[in-house]
């Protein structure tokens, strides 16, 4: 990774001592060398160090922004929704919750609006995965009757 900075420090040990230099291009174009202290090595070093950090975390990311914005929401959880269709969507199925019963509503919403799994939803109610699993698919039958009749 050298080429990517504009200086490099070394410590150089001579007769037990060390000495610290710092290498650099000057304004002109003309590389320099000159001896530092241990400290000004210390906060160099540092800040070398720092500046890999961002290039890796830069290298790491890059790859998200080459993506397509089609290859995006293919990655995402939740592909956005149009806001009109969202809304509507969402009083169309405010208008169709009252058709399911008191805990087909409760487990429906816990997993499809707060994204519990199963075992959560089951852990939660005291019940079995089983009992969960049936009442969020009676749940979906009920909305998919309502939402193909409605139409």
């Amino acid at each position: 990774m050298p080429d990517k900075f504009t200086y490099s420090v070394r410590e150089e040990r001579r007769d037990g001592e060390s000495h610290f230099f710092a290498d650099f291009v000057n304004g002109d174009g003309i590389r320099q060398e000159t001896e530092i202290t241990r400290e000004i090595y210390k906060a160099l070093e540092d800040c070398r160090k720092c500046e890999q950090r961002i290039i890796r975390s830069d290298e790491r990311h890059l790859e998200r922004s080459l993506l397509s914005d089609e290859q995006l929401v293919e990655r995402a959880v939740k592909p956005p929704v149009h806001m009109e269709k969202a809304v509507s969507f969402s009083l169309d199925l405010q208008a169709a919750l009252p058709l399911l019963t008191e805990t087909q509503r409760r487990r429906f919403l816990l997993c499809h609006e707060y994204g519990l799994r199963y075992e959560q939803i089951a852990g939660i109610e005291g019940c079995s995965i089983q009992a969960v699993a049936k009442a969020i698919s009676t749940a979906k039958e009920q909305l998919k009757k309502f939402f193909f009749d409605e139409g």
